[in-house]
């Protein structure tokens, strides 16, 4: 498998990830907002802006967050990078070489799924009722397209590569809404306030992530910070916690081989995770807030050394060796 594929099958797999993680947090925040009193417009919107990272090129074209400026914003703006549509379009780019190395029936939903969204997601966008329905099949499809990967693909290379993108973006999501919903939205609230609406939002934290039912079985206990951060963070068992995804991220590196580089920025963040005292964490919003900044300036260590250890082409190419020879070269060295 050429280099290039490789990055591709990657990417495509971040991207899948992505589009998941998106029209699920337009979902839950959506409903969340119907038990949440007190916050205007734009306080109630600009949270999906800051969990995507994107404040900045929000306040480029919009004075101020709305439910349609938002749901623009992150579903059908093609000048925004991160937008849905702009996801979709960037899988279709992936996929096209990768059609020979993934299932046909992953393939064909993936192409159809595509098309779906490039086609009715303008249509929707500001219609709620509308919208929701059309969020809920397309996650509904996301997952079916993630499950009949997992069922239907060898674990081979292109297979791990492909999880190395799903549980980098995967992780990082994870520390984006534990930092949005439970940190930064607090100053909208007064301490009394803040008591009678605080497990409600660590609830929408455990929504958002696909865990609450899951961290009912496991805990047996009303949700509070401490044992979601806890949960959501180090539980080794739990799919969309931070510890499971460097957990999977670090035996695909051990499989596939090669330089030692990504395995180090993982360990580096485990020895975070380790480190951790959830109790005074979750007490303190500015901790807390500078504890999942560094989590996430971490990933993006993970991201540069995988993309440097298995991507990128190297420098010299001897006499006579063609460009194909070359990234096949640094594939096999590498992954």
């Amino acid at each position: 498998m050429l280099a290039r594929v490789a990055e591709n099958m990657y990417w495509l797999s971040r991207y899948l990830e992505r589009a998941e993680n998106t029209v699920r947090l337009i979902q839950v925040h959506s409903n969340l907002l119907m038990d949440l009193p007190g916050l205007d417009d734009h306080q109630s919107w600009i949270p999906l802006i800051s969990i995507n990272g994107l404040d900045k090129e929000f306040a480029e074209v919009h004075v101020s967050a709305t439910e349609t400026s938002v749901n623009h914003f992150l579903l059908t703006d093609r000048d925004n990078p991160g937008s849905l549509i702009n996801d979709f379009a960037a899988i279709q780019a992936n996929l096209r070489s990768c059609r020979d190395i993934i299932p046909k029936t992953s393939y064909e939903s993936i192409n159809s799924l595509c098309r779906l969204v490039s086609r009715e997601v303008e249509s929707v966008y500001a219609q709620p009722s509308h919208r929701l329905v059309f969020l809920r099949d397309v996650e509904d499809r996301l997952q079916s397209i993630s499950g009949s990967l997992n069922s239907n693909m060898s674990h081979d290379l292109a297979y791990r590569v492909m999880r190395m993108g799903c549980y980098l973006e995967r992780a990082d999501m994870t520390s984006r809404v534990i930092d949005v919903q439970s940190t930064r939205l607090s100053a909208n609230y007064s301490s009394g306030e803040l008591i009678a609406i605080q497990n409600q939002r660590w609830v929408a934290v455990l929504r958002t992530l696909v865990a609450h039912q899951m961290y009912r079985q496991q805990l047996r206990r009303p949700v509070n910070g401490p044992d979601t951060l806890a949960f959501l963070l180090s539980d080794p068992g739990l799919p969309r916690s931070y510890a499971f995804c460097l957990n999977h991220l670090d035996d695909s590196f051990r499989k596939v081989g090669g330089s030692e580089a990504p395995r180090k920025a993982v360990a580096a963040l485990q020895q975070k995770l380790d480190s951790a005292v959830y109790p005074t964490l979750a007490n303190d919003p500015e901790k807390l807030h500078e504890f999942l900044d560094d989590l996430q300036l971490g990933m993006l260590d993970v991201s540069a050394a995988l993309s440097t250890a298995y991507f990128q082409s190297q420098d010299t190419v001897a006499d006579g060796e063609s460009g194909i020879d070359q990234e096949t070269a640094v594939l096999e060295t590498s992954v």
